[in-house]
């Protein structure tokens, strides 16, 4: 291509021309390679969209654990072993 090591302007410019069009050539662009259906995939099968597919706004549950309390499992444990 060009005199030497050093490439010219013009010369990188073909090179990468080149390297583009053997991109282009060599890879297949997924993103819009099916038709959009507009369907969801849920557990191997496709179906549309529904309201409860659709994002839905957070819940908080209020678990109050504080009338259950916690027995200690090393002191019940250690007292019919000594």
């Amino acid at each position: 291509m060009a005199k030497g090591k050093e490439f010219t302007m013009i010369d990188e410019y073909k090179e990468k021309l080149y390297l583009e069009k053997l991109y282009k050539k060599n890879t297949i662009d997924l993103d819009n390679y099916f038709k959009y259906s507009g369907k969801l995939e849920i557990g191997n099968k496709f179906k549309k969209v529904t309201e409860e597919y659709t994002y839905q706004v957070r819940t908080y549950i209020k678990n109050d654990m504080s009338k259950y309390k916690l027995k200690n499992y090393y002191e019940n444990t250690s007292r019919g072993k000594h």
